[in-house]
This record gives C-alpha cells, sequence and structure tokens, in this order.
C-alpha cells in the first residue's frame, strides 16, 4: 500500500498532479488500479535499492483523454517526448539521449529503461477511453552486478550520476504538460520531430503515430502491444 513517510523525499508537482508514493509493487498497476477514482493527474511512483536485483526508480502517470483510442493513443509519442527531455536536462549535454522504437530509453547506447502504455479495459478503437497509463521505468542501479562490464547494453542511473532521480520525474510531469500545450497549439507534427530527432532507427512519424521506414510502416498499435526493452522483471539488463 501507499507509505508517504518512506518515500525519498517530497516532489515539487505542478497542478493538476497528485503524488501517491507506493513503497512496494508495480507502479504502472497501482496507478491503473487508482485510475477510475482518481482521475487525471495521479502520478504514482516507486524506488527501490538493489540487492540480488537491480534498483529501479519507476512512475506512472493518469491521463483522460478527449479523443478516440485511436487518437489518444499518441499521447504515448507526448510521454516519451517528455521523458527524453527530462533526462537531458539531467545530464550533461554531449551525452547522447536516444529512443528504441517506440518505448525503449537509451543513454550513450546504453538502456536505462522505458515507457509502456495501458488503457482502461474493453475500450474500442472508436471509443474514448475513460483513462491511460503512461508508465516509466528505470534501472536505478546495478549494484548487485560484481562485474557491471559484463552487461554493457544497460546503465543505472546511480552509474551515470544521477544524484537525485526524482528531479527527473519532476521535470517529466513538466514537459508532459508542455508538449499537451505543443500538441494543441502546434499540431501533433511539432511533438513528433522531437520524437523522430532521438529515435535510433531511421523514419518518419505519421499522423497516427506510426512509424514510417523507407521498407515498412510499423503500427504504434501493435509495437505498444509488447516492449522488447523488458522482461517479466521490467528493463533488461
Amino acid at each position: 500500500m501507499l507509505d508517504d513517510h518512506s518515500a525519498p523525499r517530497t516532489l515539487v508537482l505542478p497542478p493538476p498532479y497528485t503524488a501517491h508514493w507506493l513503497a512496494k509493487g508495480d507502479a504502472l498497476a497501482h496507478a491503473c488500479h487508482l485510475a477510475p477514482e482518481h482521475g487525471a493527474g495521479t502520478l504514482v511512483w516507486h524506488a527501490s535499492s538493489g540487492g540480488h536485483m537491480p534498483g529501479r526508480f519507476d512512475f506512472a502517470v493518469v491521463l483522460e483523454p478527449e479523443t478516440p483510442l485511436t487518437e489518444a493513443r499518441k499521447a504515448f509519442v507526448l510521454g516519451m517526448v517528455a521523458l527524453g527531455e527530462a533526462l537531458a536536462a539531467h545530464c550533461p549535454p554531449e551525452r547522447a539521449v536516444e529512443f528504441g522504437w517506440p518505448g525503449e530509453l537509451r543513454l550513450d547506447g546504453g538502456r536505462l529503461g522505458g515507457m509502456r502504455l495501458s488503457v482502461a479495459p474493453d475500450t474500442a478503437e472508436e471509443a474514448v477511453p475513460n483513462w491511460m497509463v503512461l508508465g516509466v521505468e528505470l534501472i536505478a542501479d546495478r549494484d548487485h552486478l560484481t562485474a557491471p562490464g559484463s552487461k554493457p547494453e544497460s546503465l543505472s542511473l546511480k552509474e551515470e550520476e544521477f544524484l537525485d532521480p526524482p528531479a527527473v520525474l519532476e521535470s517529466f510531469a513538466a514537459y508532459l504538460m508542455l508538449n499537451f500545450d505543443r500538441l494543441k497549439h502546434e499540431g501533433f507534427d511539432a511533438v513528433a520531430t522531437r520524437y523522430v530527432g532521438r529515435l535510433t532507427s531511421e523514419g518518419t512519424l505519421t499522423a497516427e503515430g506510426d512509424l514510417q521506414t523507407a521498407d515498412d510502416l510499423a503500427a504504434l498499435k501493435d509495437a505498444l502491444a509488447v516492449a522488447p526493452w523488458r522482461d517479466e522483471t521490467g528493463p533488461k539488463l
């Protein structure tokens, strides 16, 4: 259950966010549990240190779309751009913050984590979802590894000297609001361009949020059904 007293620190968040510290468990699943009653802006976060497993820094935010799922799903792109901008704001400018299609987050080529999307059950493509949840999972530390060099595909916030992970979450919350404002006033292309600029694969985003490459069209809906950057416990090392 929630235990606000054991949170690493108090988050500084703008309205309409309401923070819920999750002492133990899955932030995405808990946000989905809270979504029907607590609504938009509900933000669940969780942090754990290593031991025999990687340390984790996870958070999830509830959205309440006003458009059908086919359109609302593009909020995932806005979330990824916000995540990339938040990470870039807290690391040296020479570090490359990149995305693997569609939801993997990489720093200087190493896997740091990623984002998933959950939608209210049984929502038809043409229906407006009652709620959606963007869930982020980041590797906080890899202290359990006796030889970190044996896992060159991944890295952690601790190894990259992110001394205050909650600051990344606070920046994410602000950038997510900014991206919804960009969407409203500048259109989806303004956000899609920022996403593509960090994508490790060549291509462009269609108006539906699908990835168009020289040889193929990858549907965002289908890509979100799997998350190759993670396994059953979280981000792959």
